[in-house]
């Protein structure tokens, strides 16, 4: 006994330090696990808050991911060597919102990098008559996004960057003849492919232009990138600040509150809009069916129709608890459909949209807005829904996802969103609050590194 006793105040530090883990490993799983399954502020605190005043001015100050850092981007922009002379414009960026608004990203990073000063993006339209046909026109950047926000913010966090207004009878600088591919800056895809290669590349397409000059403004056409970059290699605080650059145009955004405030007067729900996400109030669903899809083959592959959507989606709902469902859809005999089989539901689910939710005056606006500016109001209400499924060729979808999955890791959700792609069929992202149904290579393997939230 005495010799056991003195053995034990012998005892090797290791030994105290495994005692010492596996006392903290529980006590840091059930933290994990708390976090995870209460990702909300406790409502404790939510309702120590006065009732908002203001529906419409509390949901225009409050963003998925906030607040916004502009030293997280200047800390990038003091790496980059500086010269105002080289202009860069978007030459072809095209598509929805969650396209442009990848490319307008992307654009900017190359600008960065390359010490560049640009042009205020804008981008191609899509034809009134034909949706599957991006290039109808040209689209301002105010279309979609908050031009006043973007000059503000790039002012503050990037400084060193001009940004010209386009004009035709002012132009800039002489514009050099071509478009600029940048070279990828996909690090995952292959180690060489860091900011010391694109300089380079982009030095010699440059001096390929016999009227390329560093004493006078030269205009380069840049030609639209989507995901070309490995944005999970840069700053963990860059990467979350830079998307933040961009909002929505205010004026869309009041037709969003004005269609949340709708559901939750017609509908009897709890959304305080000063929450991002309101926990256990409403599913939001995005069926993505329209003609350009069709046209697209997007249908006609395994968990991607109509019907397969429309299955999942309900599913989802029905195992969150959620009987209330907003669906955005262009494709209105879908939606009916959608509609008539949550209704056919024992209890019937209560199915709604934007269309039904505004009222005639706000209805006529809409009615003077373009396709993809109507889609924006959706993109808005989605965002902040309780739990949101999309599909997986959206960009639309996988934007609103990765932003909701930003916001969940700031408030300390710890979920790997990726892992139900070996536990489920037909599903590419989950992480609780969010899904993506369907499967695809292409955008599996390009969206959840070259995506910005």
């Amino acid at each position: 006994m005495l010799f056991t006793t003195a053995a034990a105040g012998k005892q090797h530090p290791a030994v105290y330090a495994a005692i010492g883990i596996l006392t903290l490993l529980p006590l840091y799983y059930l933290s994990w696990r708390y976090h995870t399954d209460h990702p909300w502020d406790g409502a404790a605190t939510r309702w120590k808050r006065p009732p908002s005043q203001n529906f419409t001015a509390d949901w225009l100050d409050t963003q998925v991911v906030q607040p916004f850092t502009p030293s997280a981007i200047g800390a990038y922009c003091n790496t980059s060597t500086w010269r105002p002379n080289l202009i860069f414009q978007l030459d072809d960026a095209n598509g929805g919102v969650g396209n442009v608004r990848s490319n307008i990203l992307d654009f900017l990073f190359f600008a960065i990098e390359a010490g560049g000063s640009v042009m205020l993006p804008s981008y191609a339209s899509r034809s009134d008559s034909d949706l599957s046909q991006v290039w109808g026109g040209r689209a301002p950047f105010e279309l979609f996004f908050d031009e006043e926000w973007f000059m503000k913010a790039m002012g503050e966090a990037c400084p060193q960057m001009k940004v010209y207004k386009p004009s035709k009878d002012d132009p800039v600088g002489k514009t050099l003849p071509g478009r600029y591919a940048p070279h990828t800056r996909r690090i995952d895809e292959g180690e060489q492919n860091g900011k010391k290669m694109y300089l380079e590349h982009l030095e010699a397409w440059l001096k390929e232009h016999p009227g390329y000059t560093t004493d006078s403004p030269i205009v380069v056409n840049l030609g639209r990138t989507l995901w070309d970059i490995d944005t999970r290699s840069l700053p963990a605080a860059f990467r979350r600040n830079f998307g933040q650059v961009l909002r929505l145009n205010p004026s869309v955004r009041k037709l969003s509150a004005l269609v949340v405030q709708n559901l939750v007067l017609k509908h009897t729900l709890l959304i305080d809009p000063r929450d991002v996400i309101p926990p256990h109030t409403f599913y939001g669903a995005h069926l993505r069916t329209e003609v350009d899809a069709q046209k697209a083959g997007w249908m006609n592959e395994p968990n991607t129709n109509s019907f397969a959507q429309t299955d999942a989606y309900i599913s989802h709902a029905l195992k969150h608890d959620l009987r209330t469902l907003y669906v955005a859809s262009g494709n209105t005999t879908d939606l009916a459909l959608f509609a008539a089989k949550a209704a056919a539901h024992a209890p019937p689910l209560t199915i709604t949209h934007k269309l039904d939710l505004l009222p005639p005056s706000a209805l006529t606006i809409l009615e003077s807005l373009t396709w993809d500016q109507q889609a924006l109001i959706d993109f808005e209400v989605l965002q902040r829904c309780s739990v949101f499924g999309g599909f997986v060729k959206s960009s639309f979808s996988f934007q609103i996802a990765l932003t909701r999955a930003q916001w969940g890791s700031d408030v300390g959700r710890v979920v790997e969103p990726w892992r139900v792609t070996h536990e489920e069929t037909g599903v590419a992202f989950d992480d609780g609050l969010t899904r993506v149904v369907g499967r695809d290579g292409w955008h599996e393997h390009r969206i959840p590194r070259g995506m910005w939230p």
